[in-house]
């Protein structure tokens, strides 16, 4: 019994220890609605045009947008590198995607999360605390967003 106890207090400390914490995030969305990380559970995800798998991605994307309710919040953030403004909005358009979508022209919040390639899916808590993080939209994160949906 002490050694189960044991081993559970070790993966709870190790897990607390090694979840990263970002700072805020507030950017302006293509359509110029200001959005905070700040007291809810955030789901972001990194993006760019010319990224096969990204693209493959965005139907899922939009799903998990119309379900979330308020439960969680999804936040598409486009990297910025060899995009256009004007051209993420013709895509999000001609596909009519609806979740809010930042373009970070200048790499700040691509920095900031510590993302080197794309797609890149980061679901954070209501205190900016990484909850779960993955290259592809896998089942794993989708559990997560099930979880957090109340569907389980």
């Amino acid at each position: 019994m002490n050694r189960v106890i044991f081993y559970l207090l070790l993966t709870l400390l190790s897990t607390t220890s090694t979840a990263k914490e970002y700072p805020i995030l507030n950017a302006s969305t293509l359509t110029n609605n200001v959005i905070t990380s700040k007291g809810k559970i955030t789901y972001l995800k990194f993006w760019a045009t010319w990224c096969a798998y990204c693209i493959e991605e965005m139907p899922l994307l939009e799903q998990s947008y119309q379900q979330a309710n308020d439960h969680y919040q999804v936040i598409a953030i486009n990297i910025g590198f060899n995009q256009s403004e004007k051209g993420i909005k013709a895509y999000l358009d001609k596909h009519n995607y609806q979740f809010p979508t930042v373009f970070d022209e200048s790499g700040k919040i691509t920095q900031q999360f510590q993302v080197l390639g794309t797609p890149q899916h980061i679901l954070i808590d209501e205190n900016g605390k990484e909850i779960y993080r993955s290259a592809l939209f896998t089942d794993e994160l989708q559990q997560h967003l099930n979880t957090l949906q109340g569907v389980n």
